[in-house]
């Protein structure tokens, strides 16, 4: 008998009964020997076969009617006549279609949590800014480009992760299986890993490090170097050219270490000369034209990889990037009007043209042939991003670009194009099952599978199809009565019932995502930034009399208060 058939009648119970009996006090131990150590072989994950789906494999090619065989954490067998082994668990995946796991080019899901890499040199200071300048008070006085400002490039992301992170399964119930993270802090903040969005925090990594990360942004005000953002290129380059000549100084040394000086170690130093001579992405801030032509010409100058991260401008200079050769991150978030500005004043016709023409930049890359991957930004819930993501094929993408964008692209990009990316046999057995199309606003996700594991989502429960009897437009102030907290939901609903609109409290915006009015009864989804990849969903259920309304809020399901709510106007408050 194989090893991989051994596996497999072990992983379902079928063994046979002498060896089953030899090996009876080996396989049944007690609690604390049952724990996990990282010297023991972990048990494999079942054995699955989906069958009579729709496949879409990444590569170009759709299996109208077929199936695919996960065995030991890897597809073992895609393709429309498969031989089923008997002994797996048989999916009937009839009217479902398989995709490869979705991919987010950067996010901080699964990172310890905000601003935990401050302590090491940064300069963000997770984006509070009476905070930022509290801690730039208290670094050190940096004055020369040898004092290493804001240079973390040893920190590694794999090093820094949350396996059980709210984030990391409400992105993977979205059908993201995997994910860049970096850290975000300083002017080269760190490494990057590739993650899967499962298990823990060893088996999450999939690849480290897989990135360089650079923000560009200043190591500590006009108190010292490099105080402007002059002087923040000009440190990067002098980062790298300090990294060669080192490198160069060592390799004599090395060969006649004889009467000279020993080379003085310096760890930001070895991952530049890492990530030039093993080609790395280095991820830079790219989003309006000056910044992709300056992270270009950076990447020319240095011999960094660049990656340019951002692109809203980048729809007029596709051709640029293309006779470049550099890779791009597309933000999903795309540009907005500002909430708070004023109605009646007017904008520049820069912002103007922005907002109209980023969400066209991945048409643009993909008729100029520009490799280049999506990536969540401010998009802080895999509902936001596949949003951002319809808009961009609403103006001209194509949705085999779009899906490239969320699975190959990143995976190429990335160097991990030969584990992830496409539904293949050797591949991770990575999946996303939906009951529609990819990019179809009403598909449902039946299924995710993440390393050979699977994560089943329960289909939601069908809307009420009774009319509103009550008007729920316009402004609500909110009461929390368990948290003391207040907020505003500015509400619209359309002649069906359905709701859409943002609310405002004391803990920042949600942005309502799905909801509806039946009846007096309503129920309002809304999607809640609580961090870098923290997302929270919160639902609002409840009844509405007149300019009064009271239910239950969820926040992620695992915790519950009550809230009230009147209409300005009627009602008491």
């Amino acid at each position: 008998m194989n090893r991989t058939a051994l596996a497999r009648r072990w992983a379902s119970g079928v063994v046979p009964g002498l060896l089953l009996a030899s090996l009876s006090g080996l396989v049944a131990p007690t609690p604390a020997d049952a724990q996990y150590m990282p010297s023991q072989t972990p048990v494999p994950p079942p054995f699955f076969a989906l069958q009579n789906a729709r496949i879409v494999t990444g590569t170009g090619d759709v299996i109208e009617n077929g199936t695919v065989v996960i065995a030991n954490g890897l597809i073992e067998a895609v393709g429309a006549d498969i031989d089923v082994p008997g002994d797996v668990w048989v999916i009937d995946a009839s009217g479902l279609t398989i995709y490869p796991g979705l991919f987010d080019g950067l996010s901080q899901v699964g990172m310890a949590s905000p601003g935990a890499n401050a302590a090491a040199g940064g300069g963000g200071a997770g984006g509070n800014p009476f905070a930022l300048i509290a801690q730039q008070a208290n670094q050190p006085r940096t004055v020369r480009p040898e004092d290493r400002p804001a240079t973390n490039s040893w920190i590694n992301a794999a090093d820094m992760l949350d396996a059980d992170s709210d984030a990391v399964a409400t992105w993977r119930s979205g059908g993201f299986t995997n994910t860049l993270v970096a850290p975000d802090d300083g002017i080269v903040t760190g490494q990057g890993a590739v993650l899967n969005l499962a298990g823990d925090e060893q088996e999450m990594v999939v690849k480290s490090p897989a990135a360089l990360r650079v923000t560009m942004s200043g190591a500590g005000g006009f108190r010292s170097f490099p105080g402007s953002l002059m002087g923040v290129i000009a440190y990067i380059r002098q980062l790298y050219h300090d990294a060669d000549h080192s490198r160069q100084y060592e390799a004599r040394y090395m060969a006649d270490p004889s009467g000279q000086p020993r080379p003085t170690y310096d760890r930001a130093l070895s991952p530049i000369q890492d990530a030039i001579a093993g080609g790395w992405p280095t991820v830079m801030p790219a989003n309006e034209v000056r910044q992709i032509r300056r992270a270009i010409k950076l990447g020319q100058d240095t011999g960094a990889r660049p990656v340019l991260q951002g692109a809203h401008e980048a729809y007029g200079l596709a051709d640029e990037i293309a006779a470049a050769g550099v890779p791009v991150l597309v933000n999903v978030d795309w540009p907005e009007r500002n909430r708070d500005a004023d109605p009646e004043a007017e904008e520049s016709l820069t912002s103007l043209k922005r907002r109209a023409y980023a969400p066209t930049t991945p048409a643009r890359l993909e008729e100029a042939g520009v490799e280049w991957a999506f990536y969540s930004g401010s998009a802080g819930s895999p509902r936001a991003m596949m949003d951002g993501v319809r808009t961009a094929i609403e103006n001209g993408l194509s949705e085999e670009a779009a899906l490239d964008a969320l699975t190959g692209a990143p995976a190429r990009i990335y160097g991990v194009d030969a584990m992830l990316g496409s539904v293949e046999a050797g591949k991770i057995a990575n999946l996303v099952v939906t009951d529609g199309p990819l990019f179809d606003e009403g598909t449902d996700i039946r299924m995710v599978f993440v390393d050979g594991h699977k994560f089943e989502e329960e289909a939601p429960e069908p809307r009420p199809t009774e009319a509103p009897a009550v008007d729920m437009n316009g402004t609500w102030l909110l009461s929390l009565n368990n948290d003391s907290q207040e907020a505003t939901a500015e509400l619209e609903v359309s002649e069906d019932g359905t709701i859409s609109g943002v609310i405002q409290g004391e803990r920042g915006e949600q942005q309502i995502t799905d909801g509806w009015v039946s009846g007096n009864e309503f129920s309002i989804t809304a999607s809640a930034t609580m961090g870098p990849g923290m997302e929270v969903e919160i639902v609002y259920t409840g009844t509405v009399e007149g300019d009064s309304i009271e239910g239950n809020a969820s926040f992620g399901g695992a915790r519950n208060m009550d809230f009230t709510g009147t209409r300005p106007g009627g009602g008491v408050r």
